[in-house]
């Protein structure tokens, strides 16, 4: 009998533990890797910018891995669009991407933004300098009303996409997290590659 009376005892604190972690209040500060500081804003304008290692290689030969770079990776299904374009500065390359930020993709419910971004990479002897910037976004693009069109100074910026609590706004927040994400997908691409190509 006091076997089974501990086993049911057991059980309970059990129920009430797990209980207990079902209910705990969620942290909703943002992440280090989103959190304040980390969308950097030049003049007004959001702009990211990564000076990538590229040890070993002159300018010339930077500029013809990101060009292997631009036709592999910016083509369809990936991007929906891309054009480069004449550069304004001798010795940059200048390129506008169209692709899709996907927030949420279940059998039922496909979430997305179409994200159009300008890079403009600058080759120089063993480094290579990325910069996104003039980013803009089109949120539920298929709906009747023609969706929301909107700019990255707009919605993430820390102003806008982060309150005073630290956490991350629910709509502007995902617009955050997948730009960032974006930009660091692209710079370590660029990183891998120049780095292989010594």
């Amino acid at each position: 009998m006091r076997k089974i009376l501990l086993l049911i005892l057991l059980a309970i604190v059990s129920i009430n533990a797990t209980q207990a972690q079902l209910f705990k209040k969620k942290d909703k500060t943002a992440k280090q890797e989103y959190a304040v500081g980390t969308v950097p804003v030049v003049n007004n304008k959001v702009a990211f910018e990564q000076v990538i290692p590229a040890e070993g290689l002159s300018a010339a030969e930077v500029e013809s891995v990101v060009r292997e770079w631009f036709s592999a990776r910016f083509v369809k299904p990936t991007v929906i669009g891309f054009k480069e374009y004449e550069p304004e500065v001798p010795g940059t390359l200048v390129a506008k991407s169209e692709e899709y930020i996907v927030f949420r993709n279940t059998f039922f419910v496909l979430n997305r933004a179409r994200i159009y971004y300008f890079l403009t990479i600058t080759p120089t002897d063993g480094s290579c300098k990325l910069n996104m910037s003039r980013i803009t976004y089109w949120w539920d693009d298929e709906a009747d009303d023609g969706g929301l069109k909107i700019n990255a100074e707009e919605c993430i910026t820390d102003d806008v996409a982060i309150n005073k609590k630290g956490e991350l706004h629910r709509f502007y927040g995902k617009f955050r997290t997948k730009t960032i994400d974006l930009f660091n997908m692209l710079a370590g691409e660029l990183t891998g590659l120049l780095n292989t190509n010594k």
